[in-house]
């Protein structure tokens, strides 16, 4: 069952937590319009202003056997490839059926197990199983886009927010998504050019027609023309 928009958070947006206090994802929006999603910083810290990503798949975690589940179920196992599962790697993140029997839903994951290259994770669901899973069906575990994120020079990948404060790594906080925000500037910008993350980790720079046309749009210079290397504001516009 859909849940409704939260409207009460028991974090501030301008800070950080070691322990996880509400669930990955959750969209918060403040009085101003402002967006923010709550998020798990990865392994590397995040300095405040800086673009944070969202982490990739894990290859060997993808069309994998999943064992028989009916209707109804909430735990269902996944023999993975020739990379170990962490705890809790794919919390709030999702079980997809990727072919097969069950096709098409996906379910969100509660808490997983551990497992070691090869072996089995046992994932909890948030929601019960509404199309049976059989030995022929194929799922797929997919990270949420806000747990794990890092300023990365990847710039095809896709943005998950702006960090507002210090984040050491491993904590939780609200990445901004949506209004005006202040992000690290690479290179220059015209107000009302369309920005995508830039070379320099953690940043955003302008889009350019011909070499950009892969790069996700993460927002639009807002109100001061982008100076290399400085903080600037711009219109966030992933949420």
């Amino acid at each position: 069952m859909a849940q409704p928009l939260k409207l009460s958070f028991t974090q501030d947006v301008g800070e950080t937590s070691p322990a996880k206090r509400e669930a990955v994802g959750a969209l918060r929006i403040t009085a101003d319009g402002r967006k923010f999603r709550y998020a798990k910083a990865g392994a590397a810290s995040l300095a405040a202003g800086s673009l944070a990503m969202a982490p990739a798949a894990e290859a060997q975690h993808v069309n994998r056997a999943a064992t028989p589940a009916g209707i109804g179920d909430r735990v269902v196992s996944v023999v993975v490839g020739t990379t170990a599962v962490a705890e809790n790697a794919y919390e709030d993140g999702y079980l997809q059926v990727a072919s097969s029997d069950g096709q098409g839903r996906q379910y969100r994951i509660l808490s997983n197990t551990a497992c070691p290259a090869g072996g089995t994770v046992i994932c909890t669901l948030a929601e019960p199983v509404r199309a049976v899973l059989t030995a022929n069906s194929r799922v797929s575990l997919i990270p949420s886009p806000w747990c794990g994120v890092g300023a990365s020079a990847t710039e095809e990948n896709l943005p998950a927010g702006v960090a507002t404060c210090n984040v050491p790594a491993g904590h939780y906080f609200f990445a901004q998504t949506g209004g005006v925000g202040c992000c690290l500037a690479a290179g220059t910008a015209g107000v009302g050019s369309m920005l995508v993350p830039g070379a320099v980790p953690g940043s955003l720079a302008a889009m350019n027609a011909a070499l950009d046309v892969d790069q996700p749009v993460a927002g639009v210079a807002f109100a001061a023309a982008f100076t290399d290397g400085k903080h600037q504001p711009c219109l966030l516009t992933i949420d």
